[in-house]
């Protein structure tokens, strides 16, 4: 592996506003409220200026998880998307295991929820970067594989945050 030469691409999205209970009563059934669609509408333009081409998506499979990148999987109509249990209120270290399982060398974006989404973020790059609701990071690392990505070893290209 040569320092500098590859350019690794992660990115990580917080799933948008939901409602605070869901029907069923179960936190993993959580939907997307109306302010929930306006954050992915502001994302999507965002995304239109600053372009990214995820080869693999890893999402949770809760419903709002999958009801957010349901509203954006069109950008990346090539992207292998795979819904993860594991993904559900992951921590950061169990998330950073599923994307070193990747070992790609391809774009990867992660749909998930904080905490652990937020404190995977401060981990990765500084300055440190708390998702909230909808909030999008894109991160660049000097490796040729997701294998190899770890604490302190990205840099930040760019953050949305919805206001």
């Amino acid at each position: 592996m040569v320092e500098g030469k590859f350019k690794m691409k992660l990115h990580l999205l917080r799933h948008a506003k939901t409602n605070q209970v869901s029907p069923t009563g179960k936190d993993f059934d959580r939907e997307l409220l109306p302010r929930g669609y306006e954050q992915i509408a502001e994302l999507k333009l965002f995304l239109k200026e600053y372009p990214i081409a995820p080869k693999t998506i890893l999402c949770s499979s809760a419903i709002r998880t999958r009801q957010t990148l349901a509203e954006m999987k069109g950008l990346w109509p090539g992207a292998d998307i795979q819904y993860l249990d594991d993904l559900y209120l992951a921590e950061k270290e169990e998330i950073i295991k599923l994307i070193c399982a990747q070992n790609s060398p391809d774009e990867l974006l992660v749909v998930g929820h904080n905490e652990g989404l937020s404190e995977l973020a401060m981990n990765l790059a500084h300055p440190p970067h708390l998702l909230k609701t909808c909030g999008f990071m894109s991160l660049e690392f000097p490796f040729e594989s997701s294998a190899y990505i770890s604490q302190d070893t990205g840099s930040v290209l760019g953050v949305f945050r919805v206001m």
